[in-house]
């Protein structure tokens, strides 16, 4: 979408040395719309920043007509509406998944909803790494079967159970993809994850 992506470019403009990501401004947007008012405070329990990290963050989205002030914190304002609606419609977070503790103990799971095409998966698992991740796996769904992209096999062949809760309980669709990354902390792999997709969204 044309607003999101302008958005993050004028955000970059503007960021000056602010260590913030496109998945940390999402994260501020979720807050800000599951809460009544999202607060610094909350904003640096919730992304493990500092405090004078989260008051520029919180300026520069109010600078770009994200949020807007209200007695408890801040909301979303009908543009940060908007962007945040279409990222939700986007993207479904999986979050972490215990079934694949064994493999990779940090992880988090995001799927691409109409993603469309198969995916590259050597660039997708680059980004991964490139968003702090250690490792990364990448699945597709086509013909009513989710898959390992550069191989063809099922997913169910290997992961049956992982397979069963994306189809019954994320309703994954012909055409969505599934990134699963692994960190050194859970905060790791879920940055590395969200920053990875919203790219391709």
């Amino acid at each position: 979408m044309k607003l999101w992506r302008d958005f993050i470019h004028d955000f970059n403009l503007i960021k000056g040395r602010l260590d913030i990501t496109p998945a940390h401004i999402y994260l501020v947007l979720k807050l800000a719309a599951d809460k009544d008012g999202v607060s610094r405070y909350i904003m640096t329990k919730e992304l493990d920043i500092g405090e004078a990290t989260a008051r520029t963050l919180q300026n520069k989205l109010k600078e770009l007509d994200i949020l807007k002030p209200i007695r408890s914190g801040h909301i979303l304002t009908n543009k940060g509406t908007k962007i945040y609606n279409y990222i939700i419609s986007r993207i479904i977070e999986v979050g972490y998944v215990d079934l694949l503790h064994n493999t990779t103990p940090n992880n988090y799971v995001i799927a691409i909803k109409r993603f469309g095409d198969k995916p590259n998966v050597f660039e997708m698992r680059d980004e991964i790494v490139r968003n702090g991740g250690l490792i990364g796996l990448i699945l597709y769904k086509e013909r009513d079967k989710i898959i390992f992209p550069d191989s063809g096999d099922d997913l169910d062949k290997y992961y049956p159970e992982f397979n069963k809760l994306l189809e019954d309980e994320y309703h994954i669709e012909n055409g969505d993809v599934i990134i699963v990354a692994g960190g050194k902390s859970y905060n790791i792999a879920r940055l590395s994850a969200l920053n990875t997709a919203l790219k391709y969204i």
